[in-house]
């Protein structure tokens, strides 16, 4: 009986209540018991439930210190031991997330989403070739999973060979795959022509893995509101309530600005400061915040003049946020996040953490442009027609433009070009201005046990070298016609 009202209040996502009732089905089955092995099978699983409760409202820690007591009564669950490694990774606790993911294959060395978190795992630490070899793993066990075959290619330019390009070119005829995997089919073809300096078939093969990818992965709620709501509203908060002002005294940097534009060396860089700090790489701290408080509001139809905006109640939710980043003492703390995207919030951040700087990474926006749409960044809803690309940045343009001049002390802009040419003034300019103790060896970043997870993480774990200012013009026929649109765009 106790068993079916926690269900339903799950099912009508009442957590609160769900968490006490499960904490008192716990002290009256589990605590009292002194042999765990004679535990009844329904009530086994009490702490793992409790644990995916304590996530959805947000109780990391919390969560995880459930999980660990589910694997003491349950110590093979290999589900369990996966949800607390990505906790783990999540907390960058590197060396115990690699324990844990180690620790499943034990158990089950054929389970395969440790198998695949593992590649993951490695391959975000720059370990490639330990990468390769549970991709590997993974497509033995799974031949036909074009997931596993596109992220081998990312980890080993020497993968695609004729063999495998006619395995994929047979996968498609077979009509076997499946209809969210379709795109990458076409990404494998694609890259395989830039492979072979077959450009007009490259971008053939781009335009129709983007066109598949739009039809059948699109986040459409995602897409409305980067391009169509938050731009609207930016500049028409109110804010009310700022009493408490509990991260007076927090230091954080926030790197801003476009995808594929030099942000994810510039986190780098600054990590290899000696000054105290957590890196919280991109957190969607602010966006988060701001959207499971009022994103009713946010997504009304039709549109709002203005939204109330309640300082204190985002304080709170960002004060658990950081928490669960194990970010706990806020006096005179620093932390880098690399949202990119929190050019919308400045406003809202520096309302929260007055000591805010901004960082604003730059480079050749055609450059940047063609970076974007020939990456297929799979977590950007925007990031798949060259028409909705041009129309983000557009947007960026216009209110980095208003913030430069609104808060002009509060930001610094740094130029792939200036990081590539090892402009050592600017970055040791760049380490001032972020209140962070300059280091001599800041392009050891390499060398650091930090795990990346985004478009570029294999890059920046080569070498740093001069981009050829000519590796795009070759593209520069797909933004025919935008320029009389966008003055911004030359060529």
């Amino acid at each position: 009986m106790e068993l079916k009202n926690i269900k339903i209040l799950l099912d009508q996502k009442n957590f609160n209540d769900a968490k006490s009732s499960l904490l008192k089905l716990i002290d009256n089955k589990i605590k009292f018991i002194n042999n765990l092995v004679n535990l009844e099978d329904n009530y086994k699983d009490l702490y793992f439930t409790l644990s995916q409760v304590c996530i959805q409202l947000n109780e990391i820690k919390e969560s995880k210190k459930y999980l660990i007591k589910h694997l003491e009564i349950n110590p093979k669950d290999c589900e369990a031991f996966l949800n607390l490694a990505n906790m783990q990774l999540r907390s960058q606790e590197i060396d115990n997330a690699e324990k844990t993911y180690k620790n499943i294959l034990k158990i089950n060395k054929n389970y395969l989403p440790a198998i695949v978190n593992l590649a993951i795992f490695y391959e975000g630490i720059g370990k490639i070739d330990k990468a390769i070899k549970y991709y590997d793993i993974a497509t033995e066990i799974e031949p036909n999973n074009l997931k596993f075959q596109y992220s081998l290619l990312r980890v080993n330019p020497n993968y695609l060979k004729d063999k495998k390009i006619k395995f994929i070119k047979d996968l498609i005829k077979s009509k076997k795959i499946p209809k969210k995997d379709k795109f990458l089919a076409k990404l494998i073809l694609s890259e395989d022509c830039k492979k072979n300096k077959d450009y007009p078939n490259e971008i053939k093969f781009l335009e129709l893995s983007q066109k598949e990818f739009l039809e059948n992965n699109l986040d459409k709620k995602s897409k409305e509101y980067w391009s169509d709501i938050i731009p609207h509203y930016y500049d028409k908060f109110i804010y009310k309530n700022n009493n408490e002002n509990i991260f007076k005294n927090v230091n954080p940097v926030f790197i801003i600005g476009l995808p594929r534009s030099g942000s994810t060396i510039t986190e780098l860089i600054l990590s290899t400061s000696k000054t105290p700090k957590s890196i919280i790489g991109e957190s969607g701290l602010i966006n988060f915040s701001l959207i499971n408080i009022f994103g009713e509001k946010l997504f009304h139809k039709p549109k709002y003049n203005k939204i109330e905006i309640d300082i204190d109640l985002i304080e709170k939710k960002l004060l658990s946020n950081l928490k669960n980043l194990n970010i706990s003492v806020l006096d005179k703390s620093i932390f880098i996040d690399k949202s990119l995207e929190n050019f919308f919030y400045i406003d809202l951040i520096i309302k929260i953490f007055p000591k805010a700087k901004f960082v604003i990474t730059e480079r050749n926006i055609v450059d940047n442009i063609l970076g974007i749409y020939k990456k297929v960044l799979l977590n950007i809803s925007w990031a798949h027609s060259i028409s909705e690309i041009t129309k983000y940045i557009d947007n960026y343009i216009s209110i980095i433009s208003f913030y430069k001049k609104k808060y002009n002390n509060n930001l610094i802009t740094i130029k792939l070009d200036d990081l590539q040419n090892f402009d050592k003034k600017k970055i040791l300019n760049l380490f001032n201005f972020c209140g962070l103790e300059f280091n001599e060896k800041y392009f050891d970043f390499k060398k650091q046990n930090i795990f990346i997870d985004n478009a570029s993480n294999i890059q920046i774990r080569n070498n740093l070298y001069k981009v050829d200012i000519n590796k795009y013009k070759k593209y520069y026929y797909l933004l025919k016609g935008y320029e009389k649109k966008y003055p911004w765009i030359k060529f």
